[in-house]
């Protein structure tokens, strides 16, 4: 049977003798493998310790991300425009809109937009595509009657069937014919007709399209779920259509198109725009084309294809007077297919501001801080509309409020950890106790087990003094304090948990927001960034003419940063514990230690290993002399007559 005492998987055979070896060597283990559960219940409480501090950790890069990294710019509190931000309102939306950055100036601002800025473009001169054409086969006219054709209008299908006359069809009567099934199937406009369908005899062309201004533009015709119907008597190539399809090749469009793609021996078009030569294939879509040129920074164009009016069109990115726009086919016919036309120059804006003038070649620009965004002219006799730029105390506060309810639940997480009560009555479970227990008891259990491991811990507690310290000492260059703006403790027991008077800041930021600047987030001239690698005499320097908020990022990094430093050390806490997704997650105090009592239990494991053998072998020994008493007992007694 194998050994139940956990330590080695050999088999044995016991218990021949009566004697019960298991039973008693298993409560010999129990005594000698004391020192083990208590080992490992050491390196438990290492481990749970270490993950208390990555809490404290990870909070704390939570909180440095959302106020101290500039990506989060609608929370970052390290700018002097977090707290003087500034707000411009537009009196009317429709004609013109602005921001205003921090070191605009408060005022109204009379605006008239005179001109917008365009930009310079060519558009098709005509229709890109052609109508519908087919080449009729006379002979087999007067055979078309009672065939049908699908016909496709702008996303409605229906399946038309040409009606029998007492004349047969014939070069006529085709195109009237034609047109009467149309107007049957998709009705009329008033007494206008919705397509124009005309016959030539003298090449046997029948051409099908929508009418100009009926509000109708997209149709394709093609044959019915019996075949191709009336396609083959009309010459017609199912799925023809007045409008291109971007998604088919260049030379499949030549079907399509009014004028169609002339290629080189090799089958491709060259053309070039804004001096950027491109060259598609034949076998290339019209939209691979046009991404391919919408992609490219160097063209810096956009052309688009509008189905409605059935033209191309080809925009600079860039706005204003000038030569923004350059278009030439190279080899073949690109450019030249599509039906470009003359370029049409573009315009810069024209505004007036206070008074005088200003002129720009985008409808987004700034001026003294103040971002301008404008959206239509002004009439000739309008006076324009009014940019009132403000101070946005509102939304300051609310960031600083929203600082301080985060920095308070910090500070309350870290005291919490720090006067946190140790129980020892309940110590890491051993493996097992947790047998013996359900899932839900050991849960409560190492909750309660969990508490305390950071109480009075010198690392957090360092952590809170050097931010108390931070928040109350003066900075140089203002005499003003943060009880003087309306932020402070109440009390000793809070334990450096703020409070904010929302009157008394947005008081401050009104009539004195460059010293509030100064207190908040000043900036050392000496040292305007901060580097762990500074002496103690550069620390202080910047420390001392350095905005609280400024001072705490610095504190942030001592603690947390995952970045070494000249001698190779990362932040005070990931040095101590490590962090995940960091190579600090093996590298750290606390994991060298986890490692080091790996080390000692898998060494009393092979102690114990040995001892339980060693049992065994004593207990095997005493197995045998039993066994051989009891047979020579068994003989005398035979001997004497015995039974």
């Amino acid at each position: 049977m194998n050994s139940i005492s956990g330590f080695s998987s050999q088999l044995r055979l016991t218990g021949l003798s009566g004697f019960d070896t298991e039973t008693i060597v298993q409560e010999l283990m129990k005594a000698e493998r004391i020192p083990l559960n208590t080992l490992k219940q050491r390196r438990t409480l290492v481990q749970w310790k270490q993950e208390a501090y990555r809490e404290v950790s990870s909070s704390l890069i939570g909180f440095k991300s959302k106020f101290f990294d500039i990506v989060n710019r609608s929370t970052y509190m390290l700018s002097e425009s977090s707290i003087k931000l500034m707000k411009a309102t537009s009196s009317n939306s429709e004609y013109v809109t602005a921001t205003a950055a921090y070191g605009a100036n408060a005022g109204a601002y009379n605006i008239k937009v005179k001109q917008l800025a365009t930009a310079s473009y060519s558009a098709s001169t005509g229709k890109v595509s052609g109508a519908i054409e087919g080449t009729v086969d006379e002979t087999e006219l007067a055979n078309i009657a009672g065939k049908k054709l699908k016909v496709t209008l702008d996303g409605v299908v229906k399946e038309i069937e040409l009606k029998e006359y007492t004349e047969a069809y014939n070069e006529d009567n085709l195109a009237e014919r034609l047109q009467e099934a149309l107007d049957s199937a998709f009705g009329k406009i008033g007494d206008e007709s919705k397509f124009i369908v005309a016959y030539d005899k003298d090449s046997n062309i029948l051409s099908i399209d929508t009418k100009s201004n009926s509000g109708v533009t997209k149709l394709t015709i093609d044959g019915t779920s019996e075949g191709i119907g009336a396609l083959s008597e009309l010459g017609i190539i199912p799925g023809a259509s007045n409008r291109i399809s971007l998604k088919r090749s260049l030379v499949s469009l030549n079907n399509t198109l009014a004028n169609p793609f002339n290629f080189d021996a090799g089958g491709f078009v060259t053309f070039e725009i804004n001096g950027k030569v491109f060259t598609a294939d034949a076998t290339d879509t019209l939209e691979k084309v046009f991404a391919k040129i919408n992609n490219d920074e160097d063209a810096n164009v956009i052309i688009s294809y509008d189905e409605i009016s059935d033209k191309i069109t080809i925009t600079s990115k860039q706005t204003g007077a000038g030569n923004n726009l350059s278009i030439k086919d190279i080899s073949g016919n690109f450019l030249g297919a599509l039906n470009l036309g003359d370029i049409t120059a573009g315009n810069d804006a024209i505004v007036s501001i206070n008074g005088q003038e200003i002129v720009r070649s985008t409808n987004n620009f700034t001026i003294n801080g103040i971002t301008y965004t404008l959206h239509k002219a002004h009439g000739e006799s309008s006076e324009g509309d009014t940019i009132t730029v403000e101070q946005n105390t509102d939304t300051v506060i609310s960031n600083i409020k929203s600082f301080i309810e985060e920095y308070n639940k910090l500070i309350d997480m870290i005291n919490g950890k720090v006067n946190e009560k140790y129980d020892r009555n309940y110590p890491p479970l051993t493996d097992e106790q947790k047998e013996e227990m359900k899932e839900k008891d050991i849960e409560n259990w190492e909750k309660k087990a969990k508490t305390g491991l950071l109480r009075n811990d010198s690392i957090l507690q360092q952590l809170t003094y050097t931010l108390r310290k931070a928040i109350y000492e003066p900075v140089k260059g203002t005499s003003l304090t943060l009880k003087d703006i309306g932020i402070s403790s109440n009390s000793y027991q809070d334990y450096g948990k703020l409070h904010i008077d929302e009157d008394k800041l947005k008081n401050a930021l009104l009539n004195n927001p460059d010293e509030v600047i100064k207190l908040l987030n000043g900036v050392s001239e000496a040292y305007p960034t901060y580097s762990r690698d500074m002496t103690t005499e550069q620390k202080k320097e910047r420390y001392e003419n350095t905005g609280v908020f400024q001072r705490m990022a610095d504190i942030f990094e001592d603690y947390i940063t995952t970045k070494r430093n000249a001698d190779g050390r990362k932040g005070i806490l990931i040095e101590k514990a490590g962090i995940e997704n960091d190579l600090s997650n093996t590298e750290n105090l606390l994991y060298e230690e986890l490692e080091d009592y790996d080390e000692r239990i898998a060494d009393m494991i092979q102690k114990l290993i040995r001892k339980e053998e060693n049992y065994y072998k004593k207990f095997s020994n005493l197995e045998k002399i039993l066994n051989q008493m009891n047979q020579q007992s068994a003989w005398l007694l035979s001997q004497f007559g015995g039974n």
